[in-house]
């Protein structure tokens, strides 16, 4: 009698296919959404859910876009957004040096988007670079290709919606301009070297997906990508316990600056 797959080795196999290590993830949650997507096409276990991504591309994008949970929005949460106008990039760009920027886990690139628009207004001359990175190649082509629904533009100040987009056919299309000052690069944090010596990290309702033990290692990885008085920004539903156990404090919620 052939033993039935656990979900142990529904991990490895899913590594092996998409390079994605699922025990980096809480598993209660990950595993409650693979079983609603192996529902949803009609795969009684997970065998018949492995043949299926083996023969069908679309059904292995959907799954790897579903996996890495891809929800965001320009200007999302308005209070971090407020900080960064007011307080973070001013005190940056008083510097005088070359901004280094990362929005890692970036999405549709809503969030490096929304930053090239405060940093143009803020600093025209352009004395910064914002680089994206995500784990999910058909969702960096979807930020690359700048078009976006109503709703991804919600909380998007009228100003910049009225600079930088045009509507047709009832979608909205980035100026292209805008859109040349944010470097896209496929990234796995996981396993890919990180940036170094940034000014300011953004990643942003990504830990809340990772087991504790993952969420730590990657805040100390990040904290050592930053200078000195770097900034690190995360979600709002997301915290640092002790975060001085990782060189940083708390400036307010959901931002953090690494201590000198």
């Amino acid at each position: 009698m052939v033993k039935a797959m656990d979900y142990e080795q529904f991990k490895e196999k899913v590594k092996v296919r998409i390079g994605l290590d699922l025990s980096s993830y809480k598993e209660q949650q990950m595993k409650r959404r693979i079983h609603q997507l192996m529902q949803r096409h009609h795969a009684e276990d997970y065998p018949a859910f492995l043949a299926l991504l083996d023969c069908d591309r679309s059904i292995l994008a959907h799954f790897t876009d579903y996996l890495t949970i891809n929800t965001s929005q320009f200007f999302r949460d308005l209070a971090v957004y407020k900080a960064l106008e007011t307080q973070v990039l001013p005190e940056l760009l008083r510097k005088g040096d070359l901004l280094k920027i990362w929005s890692a886990g970036c999405s549709i690139g809503a969030e490096p988007y929304s930053l090239a628009m405060l940093l143009k207004e803020l600093d025209p001359s352009g004395r910064w670079r914002i680089l994206a990175t995500d784990f999910d190649a058909n969702i960096l082509a979807k930020a690359q290709e700048g078009k976006y629904a109503d709703n991804i533009l919600a909380t998007l100040p009228a100003r910049f919606r009225q600079r930088y987009f045009s509507e047709q056919d009832g979608n909205f299309y980035l100026d292209s301009q805008l859109k040349s000052l944010v470097q896209f690069r496929r990234q796995n944090l996981l396993t890919d070297r990180f940036e170094t010596a940034c000014d300011l990290i953004l990643c942003r309702n990504v830990f809340i997906y990772f087991t504790v033990e993952t969420q730590e290692e990657l805040i100390q990885r990040f904290s050592q990508s930053l200078k000195a008085d770097g900034w690190f920004v995360i979600g709002c539903a997301e915290m640092i316990t002790s975060p001085a156990r990782f060189g940083l404090e708390k400036i307010q919620p959901a931002i953090y600056r690494k201590m000198k």
